[in-house]
């Protein structure tokens, strides 16, 4: 072994160094720590008896290093900005809007029905209004005008609250919905017979009641602003900003039903015509590009670890809390930003107007050093790079993949105050009948709010009528029915499709000998459309589709506040059985339908 070793150092002398070399181990040791108390109070105070192990401890935690990097001083972005000033709902005309009210209770407002509630209300406050003299003249004449009868208001019947409120009122108080029709038609005068020394006063307070009317309910003026599609259980609407070089930004929101309405509703829809507005003479607002100069501040927030080892920080937010599970990759990443990460972020003003679309022409950084540093997009990259990201895009419509680079920032709420549901309509899917039925869950009643539309429900002539005592030991059933609150959907072909189905209402008769009528929805939602009522197979699955109408209130960054009846969808309980069965033979003995 030792000649031939001698015999390879003469041939090459470095060939051993190379590769007969012996293997090195390089270990490890990780730094732990360990208790020799169970009292820890005397580590927790963090007491520095020694400078030296301080700065060894410092070296070792890495306080020490640091890169060849300058901090930023000055930032200098140019952006376009365009502004949206024109909205469309469904498929109808192009109306201006400006900002004044949210977008959310622009879309989801709808005409405010006159329940009994309602028209007390309207008729107190206008009695209100009138001086002692005034009311004692004329309170007569209203009552015999616009009175309240048991005929002019719906049935009442199973909804003990509105009958106790009808029969309170009857005779005692005047009609507020006639009311408010008369004075708007300028006929409230003649029709009372005002006398003319009257007039004057009498103006003042039926503008008063118009204006307090307005004021309180928000309601669309016109057919052209009712979003809502019963077809797609959802509003559906388009919104437009015109560009410099003449063409328009048109943006569809084809399916917002969540009630909270966000950036992320909309999509840029390229192949939209333009919303072209009525009037001729209207001029829109261009905003010029502008160079902005900003000096970056570094990014804190509530919980941040500090730069510093050896400081103490803020126990009010504990990321080391989080109650993450394997599933949880949101919540995974949100605390590694803010552990690791939370440094390395800068944050910019810049003040931007409600319903504007930005986009960043241009961003350069300036460091301590002089040095400038084009910033560009995340998602500029190719499409093959693994950085490549982005947020808060809209996506182009019927282009997969595709998206826009602008940012919009909508007038959306911040926070709204919302009531109990008024309405709530429960489209469950019933396979063994293969249909569709639609529970009327919450009805609204005479009072105003909500009441449960099973308790409201007739319940004559839900069952048969009783046979008298026979010998046989079976009987014939030609049929059963269900709770007069379900309102069947069949499915129908579509035209010209042998394949696609959508969801037809129909009706259940009434069981009498024969039946005379048949049995009609009680709320809104399911009475708004005329024959014949469809809706698309697709919003309707498996879990079905809860779709509620609810009192919202909220406060505008004007200072005004809305009031508005809106509509949200959620999704359902599930699949359903309503046990509707015909042409059985059951036992003669039973009471209960097959």
């Amino acid at each position: 072994m030792i000649q031939l070793t001698d015999k390879i150092k003469q041939f090459s002398p470095d060939v051993l160094l190379k590769d007969y070399r012996i293997a090195s181990i390089t270990a490890y040791n990780r730094l732990e720590p360990r208790a020799r108390t169970e009292n820890f109070d005397q580590s927790l105070k963090a007491c520095v008896h020694d400078g030296l192990w301080f700065l060894t401890r410092q070296w070792q935690m890495g306080e020490l290093e640091s890169e060849d990097a300058g901090s930023a001083i000055d930032a200098r972005l140019i952006t376009k900005q365009i502004h949206i000033d024109r909205m469309a709902v469904q498929q109808n005309p192009a109306l201006l809007y400006n900002g004044e009210m949210p977008m959310e209770a622009q879309i989801e407002r709808e005409v405010i029905p006159f329940s009994l509630a309602l028209k007390i209300q309207i008729s107190q406050y206008f009695l209100s209004l009138h001086t002692a003299t005034l009311k004692s003249t004329y309170f007569s004449k209203y009552l015999n005008i616009y009175p309240i009868t048991v005929a002019s208001n719906p049935d009442f019947e199973n909804q003990e609250n509105s009958l106790q409120l009808l029969n309170s009122t009857v005779k005692r108080s005047i009609d507020g919905e006639l009311l408010l029709a008369d004075v708007a038609n300028d006929s409230f005068s003649t029709g009372v017979n005002i006398a003319p020394e009257d007039l004057a006063e009498m103006k003042v307070i039926t503008n008063n009641l118009i204006n307090w009317y307005k004021r309180i309910y928000t309601q669309p003026t016109s057919d052209n602003e009712n979003a809502w599609s019963g077809q797609n259980l959802s509003y559906g609407f388009s919104s437009a900003a015109p560009k410099p070089d003449g063409t328009q930004l048109v943006m569809e929101s084809s399916n917002y039903h969540s009630g909270n309405l966000d950036w992320y509703n909309f999509d840029v829809d390229l192949n939209k015509r333009s919303l072209d507005l009525e009037q001729s003479d209207y001029q829109p607002e261009l905003t010029k590009d502008k160079a902005i100069s900003f000096i970056p501040t570094a990014t804190a927030f509530k919980g941040m670890p500090n730069q510093r080892f050896w400081e103490m920080e803020d126990a009010s937010i504990n990321f080391g809390t989080l109650n993450a599970k394997t599933n949880d990759q949101l919540l995974l990443l949100f605390a590694e930003f803010g552990l690791v990460y939370g440094n390395d972020w800068f944050v910019i003003p810049y003040r931007m107007k409600t319903n504007t679309l930005c986009e960043i022409d241009g961003f350069v950084v300036k460091d301590v050093f002089g040095d400038r540093t084009l910033i560009q997009a995340a998602d500029a990259g190719l499409d093959n790079q693994w950085q490549k990201w982005s947020m808060f895009n809209l996506s182009n419509k019927d282009h997969i993949g595709a998206y826009n680079r602008q940012f919009f920032l909508t007038s959306t709420l911040a926070s709204t105050l919302q009531s109990a549901p008024i309405e709530q309509v429960n489209f469950m899917r019933d396979e063994m009948a293969n249909m569709v039925w639609a529970i009327e869950e919450i009805i609204p009643d005479g009072t105003g709010i909500g009441i449960d539309g099973n308790e409201a429900a007739d319940k004559e002539g839900i069952l048969p009528e009783p046979i008298p005592d026979a010998k046989a030991l079976i009987r014939y059933m030609l049929g059963n029915t269900v709770p007069q609150n379900w309102i069947p959907f069949l499915p129908m072909q579509l035209p010209n499709n042998y394949q696609d189905i959508h969801f037809q209402r129909a009706s259940m008769p009434k069981l009498g000998n024969p039946p005379v009528d048949t049995v009609k929805a009680k709320g809104r939602l399911l009475n708004e459309q005329e024959a014949p009522y469809f809706i698309n197979e697709e919003e309707i699955p498996y879990a079905g589709t809860l779709i509620s109408r609810a009192w919202q209130r909220s406060r505008w960054y004007n200072g005004k506040t809305y009031n508005w009846v809106g509509r949200y969808r959620q999704t359902g309980r599930g699949e359903g059985n309503s046990k509707l069965a015909f042409d059985h033979i059951i036992d003669a003995k039973s009471t209960d339908a097959p």
